[in-house]
């Protein structure tokens, strides 16, 4: 059997949801307070566009007619310190809001000056010089100065951190204090996409002294320099924050020079998205994440809200392979896993076609996208019965294979809230002869699930905007606090190794692109991956909420200059 192609009503429809969201975007600008300078590029390469285009700026209001924003989130944060946090796309959501970046990437792929005002770049990409912003302040009321900078450079480098300095860790060699405005930051290797890398909310600029003080604390009671500060957590409820008055230094890709015109914002999570939408339609809230897919259209057409949609550039939804594990250790048993699985059949019945295929471990925005990889494996279940038989594994008395005694049985782990298609995998594996059964988990305890290495295809995907962050998925280091079980060992684990190390240090374009292209294959040849469907997310929110600006992932909001009409 061969996949299924889109009917020509997925098309139309995701025709009309660009058309929309383009239009509900432009309207989500930001507030402009005086004329912001001209962005800056990003060096020789450019991040790859997102289907949105980018946030356009809206009349400068007075005022805003609330000043309370309440965000539904889908998972609760196991830490909201750029420093100690783990990943998580939450914890990044509400961090953004609190720390501030060196720079920023807006949809547009342009970068912005942020905590940096300046920049510049020795030939060979590895030595990087930061003219840091004055008049920043910690919310402690210390001043930031370059010494911060150095100091947060030099904590990544010799700590245990998280997977936002974490994906820069190995490659720090120094940082140094030019002046008391310049910083100096060596690497150990060609970084041509660094910008891109620093603009990640999960980038932003830590406290180290701070940290170092109060160790994992730092994580439930955060210090930064943004335009809102930590106020409380109420563990299983809500995160506040609130308004940071002293703010004058913001990004000039917010438009505006003074403090948030929002005095709190709220974070509320919940795995179940119905209850996302209920509070949304019952105005109990104001923006949630994730809106279920069978609402979309239904919602979109209610004059209270404003739908937007994008597909986002990064890792697709997929399932890890654990290689090392029986019976995932078996080449012929990951790539009967991949063949057996419906794609087609998912995407219609869990995401109503409102996605489309994936076929490997880079989005197809990204230029260095293998379309080949479209052509290596297609739903055949008979071809996976073939490869299971191949590798000595035969019916047994209850439908499930068995060889040597041993029957064949694999775990899926699904973080709830983001992988709903874990249960018609769990479906197409059983029906070739896997015991197939499904670990449900939950933020952190997902993340533990994971790094612990006991289950063979756990689900992920990732967020991020230029393809040298697929060493973060893929190295056998891991990333940051998230190591996993699911990478190659031995010679064929370091050649992945190199290979990504190689190609992330590339300056050349079409030498960087051959490069990520062999990687992808090189991973599905290994069937290190079982790729789902690309990254397509709507979110929904009150129509009267404006000015917000939307990163260039197209995922991560900044409500530094949101207001409601």
């Amino acid at each position: 059997m061969t996949l299924r192609a889109p009917s020509a009503r997925f098309w139309s429809i995701l025709t009309a949801l660009i058309v929309t969201c383009s239009l509900a975007l432009s309207a989500c600008g930001a507030s402009p307070q005086q004329s912001a300078p001209a962005p800056t590029q990003s060096g020789n390469i450019a991040p790859p566009p997102t289907s949105v285009p980018a946030t356009a700026a809206d009349a400068a209001p007075a005022a805003t007619k609330r000043a309370r924003l309440i965000f539904f989130g889908n998972l609760e944060p196991a830490s909201i310190d750029v420093i100690t946090m783990s990943g998580n796309v939450n914890e990044r959501q509400v961090a953004a809001q609190i720390f501030e970046t060196l720079v920023y990437m807006d949809q547009s792929q342009q970068i912005y000056p942020g905590l940096a005002q300046a920049w510049k770049r020795s030939e060979d990409a590895t030595v990087w010089t930061f003219t840091i912003a004055s008049g920043v302040m910690w919310h402690d009321g210390t001043p930031f100065t370059a010494q911060s900078v150095v100091d947060y450079f030099e904590y990544v480098r010799d700590n245990p951190v998280g997977s936002g300095p974490g994906a820069l860790k190995a490659v720090i060699k120094g940082a140094r204090v030019i002046d008391e405005t310049t910083v100096e930051l060596t690497l150990t290797a060609p970084r041509p996409d660094l910008l891109v890398e620093l603009a990640d909310p999960g980038m932003g600029i830590g406290y180290a002294n701070y940290v170092k003080r109060v160790g994992a604390d730092a994580g439930f009671n955060p210090i930064g320099t943004g335009p809102f500060k930590f106020k409380e957590w109420v563990r299983g409820s809500q995160i506040v924050l609130v308004r940071n008055p002293d703010w004058t230094w913001g990004s000039p890709m917010f438009r505006m020079t003074g403090p948030p015109l929002l005095e709190e914002i709220v974070f509320r999570f919940s795995s179940e998205a119905q209850t996302r939408l209920a509070a949304l339609e019952a105005g109990e809230v104001d923006f949630v994440d994730l809106l279920p897919f069978q609402d979309v259209v239904r919602v979109r057409t209610d004059p209270r809200f404003t739908v937007t949609g994008v597909l986002l550039p990064g890792m697709p939804q997929m399932n890890y392979m654990h290689t090392g594990l029986p019976p995932t250790n078996e080449l012929n048993v990951r790539k009967a896993i991949i063949y057996a699985t419906d794609k087609a059949g998912i995407i219609e019945s869990v995401y109503f076609n409102m996605v489309e295929p994936a076929y490997g471990p880079l989005s197809r925005v990204f230029p260095e996208y293998d379309p080949t990889l479209e052509q290596m494996y297609e739903y055949n279940p008979e071809k996976a019965m073939q490869l299971l038989e191949e590798a000595g594994w035969r019916p047994g008395p209850d439908g499930v294979r068995v060889k040597d005694g041993k029957r064949l049985e694999v775990t899926i782990v699904e973080n709830k809230g983001w992988n709903d298609w874990v249960y018609v995998l769990q479906a197409n594996l059983q029906a070739v002869g896997f015991d197939a059964k499904v670990l449900t988990t939950q933020g952190p305890s997902n993340t533990e699930a994971i790094a612990s290495g006991k289950y063979h295809v756990p689900a992920m995907g990732d967020v991020f905007a230029s393809a040298s962050q697929m060493t973060r998925d893929w190295h056998s280091e891991g990333y940051g606090t998230f190591p996993s079980g699911h990478f190659l060992t031995g010679e064929e684990g370091a050649r992945l190794d190199a290979m990504l190390k190689d190609a992330e240090s590339e300056i050349d374009p079409e030498q960087r692109k051959q490069k990520y292209r062999d990687i992808q294959r090189f991973i599905m040849e290994n069937a290190l991956m079982v790729p789902i469907f690309e990254l397509y997310f709507y979110v929904a929110h009150a129509n009267d909420l404006k000015g917000f600006v939307v990163d260039g992932t197209g995922f991560y909001k900044y409500f530094a200059s949101a207001y409601f009409e």
